[in-house]
């Protein structure tokens, strides 16, 4: 008796395993794992994933199993690789099978949208119709126009012609209608990136990186790199030189990046040093039709380079060789919702799975990344000059505890005194401060009210530009206040600042100068933040002020003058990274600064000029941060000597939230880890820093363990096994790195 084919299939529906179907007779050789398909689940049709295949004896099946309706796509969309990589994330990040397939698989391949076709007009072969130019001069005046342009575009037709004048043709069978596919890949337009076409010699330190990972590729086994590179150094030219050799030998590229904002920057250099080379793009600010296109040029395609965000690490690259952490240190490469990825150690194991090399670069490398360069296999690299041995920039630290408040208000006598003269000279500035909006607090200066978000736990902000109290959380929107809502009075205040605030000060004192903001405001609008930093990098803009979205990565020449505003906000953070994340900001950020022929200088505003992490960030002194650091994380057995694993507990009712975190939730953890105390200590449940988010309370429990692997299995199990009161919601982040 024949066999009977059967597909395991990851459905798009809540269901935390694989279900078994059989494979049609007419679809056994189309179907294979990756496959996009057809299926009923109890009555409802749904759609899958094909992850396995495998072949029974009909007579073994005890109970009759449903088959697969069709397939979606003729060929699969996804590798076998890949799959892989979905159970290792499900697996390791806690998390069930469906929000990874979720997650991998994006809505744009699930509505398969068809494919951009251009229609062109084509003059028949022979031409056998005669128009007469008396009776119709309009419809010959068009066939005549037609054989001087035998292959035309439709559009460029109607553009002089009627469409009935078009239609008679058609009928009349002198033309015929085509269509040319075209491929639509993002940051082409002209007028987004300005392409700058010179030859790069690298230098001596650059060609040693370069030498160095060449080994590794030319192995064809699994590395990591951790490139250390100064700002302004040149880690992009070492990329540039990694990548062309990759293409050249038939492979494949994935360059990530945290910030959408240096996209652009980073498609417009590899564009114009490998020229003809289609470099193609991956984030969520794209069209559909860009990202369904990315995802077949991927499939379909060979020595191909994709420059995205995290999600680009599920794209179905063929060959892949080389993976690029650009910024490695970024927060943002981790997800806040399920599921919460980390996407530089996500890509690290995907090239494990495929043998590749992985280059981990920054200026700032994270705290983990350099113990696994001194205690683990990744090997370090380092560019510890800038291109040149152009200086670092001079740094300024002024303490504004004893500065006047004057008319520039959050200004320094300092910073404006040095943007005046930066200004005269015709170079660039660029001012940092990691809020957004213009004011932070709205109080009454009668009764001490402070608008609140009524769904959060946290003041609302003013938006200025919008005319608006906004909540960062949750987007709740209010209209300005008049007079105080609780006791009448119109002794509103505006306190805090933000960089809408930032922008206006600016333009008032420097009435002459042109000055442009970028915060993810601003971001909202497609494109809007590459016409600012085309019009920034080609002079039109004086003064940039900005969010984290320019703290990185960006290299404009003529900036010479960089202005901390707030230096120290991040060290007020609840989070032992607080050290870590300041410094990296402020090094960060003053790299912007000198980065071309001129010299640069940094003004660092701060209220502790005396810290320790701000003191070392003045002087770019990584190692000596680096080693203190390391020394208090092994002193209170935090990251990396230990994981952590935060497990967020809200609700909608208060008491019931509490009551479930505080004896449930609780009680029943520390049972699954009772013989295990050894490696795993257990914290909580304590109030979130943040009470209340969308209207739902939270609570949180840190487990801190030595063995990930065996403790991710148990906090699985235990996830599935208790039972989780109605409007309660359990969440896990392993490595987690915000506890708000």
């Amino acid at each position: 008796m024949a066999v009977v084919f059967v597909a395991e299939v990851l459905v798009f529906a809540p269901i935390d395993r694989p279900l078994k179907y059989t494979i049609p007779e007419a679809l056994c050789s189309a179907i294979l794992p990756g496959s996009l398909v057809h299926i009923t689940v109890g009555k409802v049709k749904k759609m899958g994933l094909v992850c396995r295949i495998h072949h029974i004896d009909p007579q073994s099946l005890t109970y009759t199993l449903k088959s697969i309706i069709s397939m979606i796509y003729d060929i699969p969309i996804t590798h076998e690789i890949l799959i892989q990589f979905y159970f290792w994330i499900a697996k390791y990040y806690v998390c069930d099978l469906f929000s990874v397939i979720d997650t991998a698989i994006p809505n744009v391949i699930r509505k398969n949208i068809p494919l951009k076709l251009i229609p062109y007009l084509q003059l028949s072969t022979p031409v056998c119709t005669s128009i007469d130019p008396k009776k119709c001069p309009k419809q010959y005046e068009a066939l005549e126009f037609l054989k001087q342009n035998p292959y035309l575009l439709k559009n460029k037709f109607l553009e002089r012609f009627s469409r009935n004048i078009l239609d008679t043709l058609l009928q009349r069978n002198a033309v015929y209608e085509t269509f040319q596919r075209e491929e639509r890949i993002a940051y082409t337009r002209s007028d987004l990136i300005h392409p700058q076409h010179h030859p790069i010699q690298l230098t001596a330190e650059q060609w040693q990186v370069v030498h160095s990972v060449n080994e590794s590729l030319d192995q064809r086994t699994f590395n990591v790199h951790l490139l250390h590179g100064v700002t302004g150094s040149g880690k992009t030219e070492v990329y540039i030189k990694l990548i062309e050799r990759v293409i050249r030998e038939g492979g494949s590229v994935l360059y990530l990046l945290p910030e959408l904002a240096l996209t652009a920057q980073i498609v417009e250099k590899i564009r114009s040093r490998l020229e003809g080379l289609t470099v193609w793009v991956w984030h969520s600010s794209l069209s559909d039709g860009e990202r369904r296109d990315t995802w077949f040029g991927a499939l379909n395609h060979t020595a191909t380079v994709i420059v995205g965000a995290r999600s680009a690490l599920f794209l179905p690259l063929n060959h892949l060789r080389l993976i690029i952490v650009d910024e490695e240190h970024e927060f943002a490469y981790k997800q806040n919702e399920t599921p919460r990825y980390h996407g530089r150690d996500a890509a690290i194991y995907r090239a494990k799975l495929h043998g590749a090399t992985c280059l981990l670069g920054s200026a700032t490398p994270s705290v983990e990344s350099i113990f696994n360069t001194r205690f683990k296999n990744y090997k370090l690299e380092t560019l510890p000059h800038r291109i040149d041995h152009r200086p670092l920039p001079l740094v300024h630290i002024v303490d504004m505890r004893y500065e006047p408040q004057g008319h520039y208000g959050v200004l320094s006598r300092l910073l404006v005194e040095k943007m005046k003269t930066c200004l005269e000279k015709k170079e660039q500035i660029i001012l940092f401060l990691n809020r957004r909006g213009y004011a932070t607090t709205i109080l009454c200066k009668s009764c001490d009210f402070i608008a609140s978000c009524p769904h959060c736990s946290v003041p609302l902000t003013f938006h200025k530009t919008i005319r608006q109290f906004l909540c960062h959380f949750c987007s709740y929107q209010e209209q300005p206040h008049t007079q105080c809502p609780q006791c009448g009075s119109p002794e509103i205040f505006y306190r805090g600042i933000g960089t809408q605030k930032i922008e206006q000060i600016t333009q008032n004192l420097f009435l002459n100068a042109c000055v442009a903001r970028i915060d993810s405001d601003v971001m909202g609008k497609k494109h809007k933040f590459i016409h600012i930093l085309n019009d920034f990098r080609s002079g039109k803009i004086d003064i940039l002020v900005g969010t984290q979205m320019i703290a990185k990565g960006l290299d404009f020449p003529n900036v010479t003058l960089v202005g901390l505003i707030n230096a120290d906000g991040a060290l007020n953070q609840q989070d032992f990274r607080a050290n870590e994340k300041t410094f990296q900001l402020l090094v960060q950020v003053a790299g912007r600064s000198g980065r071309g022929d001129h010299g640069g200088e940094v003004v660092l505003q701060t209220h502790i000029p005396n810290n320790e992490t701000i003191f070392l960030a003045k002087n770019a002194d990584f190692n000596a941060f680096i080693d203190r650091e390391l020394s208090l994380r092994q002193h209170f057995a935090y990251p990396p000597y230990r994981h952590i694993i935060h497990c967020n507990i809200s609700g909608t009712h208060l008491e019931a939230t509490e009551v479930f975190a505080k004896e449930s939730f609780i009680k029943q953890l520390r049972e699954v880890f009772a013989e295990d105390t050894l490696h795993t200590e257990i914290r909580g449940p304590m109030t979130s820093p943040i009470e209340k988010i969308q209207d739902r309370y939270r609570y949180f429990v840190l487990i801190f363990t030595r063995n990930i692997s065996k403790t991710c299995k148990k906090i699985y199990d235990f996830s599935h096994q208790i039972h989780i009161p109605q409007g309660i919601f359990l969440s896990i982040d392993v490595d987690a790195l915000d506890f708000v």
